[in-house]
């Protein structure tokens, strides 16, 4: 069928089998076929024209993004509050005198 052939590039040499050429010849007719009948099929394009419906969701889902975007953006007010509270409320624990060793798993 086919005769092998020998590629010599950068002193490396590359073997081009007769299947590797059946194989190379099948993916360039078939890559063809599919592009030729992708170029050539009938184009749907869909045209949605303005309506009180599609104007409706708009408006809607542009008052949510809104929303969502001001709550993302504002300043966690509860979550400070509440750190100001424990800040305040939180008191130095009683120190007790120790001999024992500093950070000792113990408490000796």
């Amino acid at each position: 069928m086919f005769s092998d052939h020998l590629i010599t590039i950068a002193g490396r040499t590359i073997t081009i089998t007769s299947h590797d050429m059946l194989m190379m010849f099948v993916s360039v007719v078939t890559g063809l076929l599919f592009w030729t009948a992708l170029y050539f099929s009938r184009k749907r394009v869909v045209v949605l024209k303005r309506s009180t419906g599609t104007d409706q969701v708009t408006f809607e889902l542009s008052r949510i993004a809104d929303a969502l975007e001001r709550i993302a953006n504002r300043p966690d007010d509860e979550a400070a509050a509440r750190a100001s509270l424990r800040q305040q409320q939180i008191q130095p624990p009683p120190q007790r005198e120790s001999n024992g060793v500093a950070y000792s798993m113990f408490g000796r």
